[in-house]
Parts: structure tokens; C-alpha cells; sequence
């Protein structure tokens, strides 16, 4: 189960998980909005449910900047039009 604190203006998804040693962890990921905060909840809940879910861990840079587009990406960059570009 995970959980949603607004900290700071901002809003942060907590959930535990088990790494590869077996210990238990706390993982915490910020978001602008509650709206994002809250769909990254239900996207890790429904993985947990399903046993999809993956902790990511990036070690080089590429592995960094791939996680961050699959995760804010699409929703974030999909509607720029000319003044993304123009600066209009």
C-alpha cells in the first residue's frame, strides 16, 4: 500500500518495498501536484496486485534520464506547441 504526504507545496508517494538482501525499505518519490501524486499511487498499487511491480535502480546516467522520461514524460512534454520552441 502506498501512501500520499503533502510536504513543502509538494506532494510525496511513500511505499515500502523488499530488496534483494530481503530487507524491508521505505521509497519516496516527490510530485508537483496531488493529482500526479496520486496517479503514481494507483499505478504502484495496481503493480503490487498484479506482482509487476520493479524498483528501479538507475547506476549510469542513460538508466537515470530513461526512468525519468518513462515517468514524467508523457504527460509533461506531449502538448508543447510553438512557444516550447519559439520561446512565444
Amino acid at each position: 500500500m502506498a501512501s500520499i504526504r503533502e510536504r513543502n507545496g509538494k506532494f510525496n508517494v511513500i511505499y515500502s518495498y523488499t530488496n534483494e538482501k530481503g530487507e524491508r525499505k521505505q521509497k519516496w518519490e516527490t510530485y508537483e501536484t496531488k493529482a500526479e501524486a496520486k496517479r503514481r499511487k494507483k499505478e504502484i498499487e495496481y503493480k503490487k496486485e498484479m506482482g509487476s511491480f520493479v524498483v528501479r535502480k538507475c547506476k549510469t546516467l542513460d538508466e537515470l534520464i530513461t526512468e525519468y522520461v518513462a515517468l514524467y514524460g508523457k504527460e509533461n512534454w506531449g502538448g508543447c506547441k510553438n512557444s516550447c520552441v519559439y520561446g512565444k
